[in-house]
């Protein structure tokens, strides 16, 4: 309810322009339409209901997915996915009747409203609904690795400040000692060798071997392996 991320889920990256979003929690989440791969505005009467700090969010800005569901009572199918971004920025508020304003740290909030014809959502498949939402959210492995490796939660002061999952920056003036840090997790990289990974995770319990193509499998990760560098991470 208060926008805290309480561990890194999956990172995802918005890849589209054009998604508006509103400082979390709201009463009404802003919905963005997507149609054939592009999103679209919503029409001027819904578009009295913003907020003064709808913020537009920029291609390589990451978020996670709070929620999924469809809505096919309408006269075409909609899936919507909702989006909370991973990190704070500073919004500026009113004061309201005291006058003036005060700066707070908010993620911020939005639903992407995929809109396809009627009928559409019964027939589609798990995979061409998964390359439908890639067109405007995309998944890099190392971006999971990172949240991990590096992702903090201020939890002292959350939602009021908070400490970027990807960067490690604070942003809200964040006071963030050991006890509210996550303890920090070995960092695979893309690129590095069998040997960097094995001296940072030491021995895997199953190796794959493809021939040009390697899989190390450890207990909560798989690492990809192509001509001796790493390729993926799961």
């Amino acid at each position: 309810m208060q926008g805290v991320a309480a561990s890194p889920g999956t990172v995802l990256t918005i890849e589209a322009d054009g998604i508006n979003a509103e400082p979390y929690p709201t009463m009404i989440t802003f919905e963005n339409p997507v149609v054939d791969g592009q999103v679209k505005q919503r029409s001027k009467g819904l578009g009295l209901l913003k907020s003064n700090n709808l913020q537009i969010l920029q291609p390589g800005q990451k978020v996670y997915i709070t929620k999924i569901n469809d809505d096919t009572q309408g006269k075409e199918d909609a899936l919507k996915v909702t989006i909370l971004t991973s990190d704070a920025v500073l919004a500026t508020f009113s004061r309201g009747t005291y006058g003036g304003t005060y700066q707070a740290a908010k993620r911020y909030s939005t639903t992407l409203d995929f809109k396809e014809p009627k009928g559409t959502l019964a027939q589609m498949s798990v995979d061409d609904a998964s390359k439908m939402i890639e067109a405007i959210l995309s998944v890099n492995p190392a971006d999971q690795v990172r949240a991990r490796a590096t992702g903090v939660v201020a939890r002292s002061c959350e939602p009021h400040c908070a400490v970027s999952t990807t960067t490690g920056t604070t942003v809200g003036g964040a006071i963030v000692s050991q006890a509210d840090t996550q303890p920090a997790t070995p960092t695979v990289a893309l690129g590095q060798s069998t040997a960097q990974v094995t001296s940072i995770l030491g021995p895997p319990k199953q190796i794959i071997d493809l021939g040009s193509k390697q899989i190390y499998k450890y207990p909560d990760m798989k690492v990809v392996f192509i001509d001796g560098k790493v390729s993926d991470v799961d």
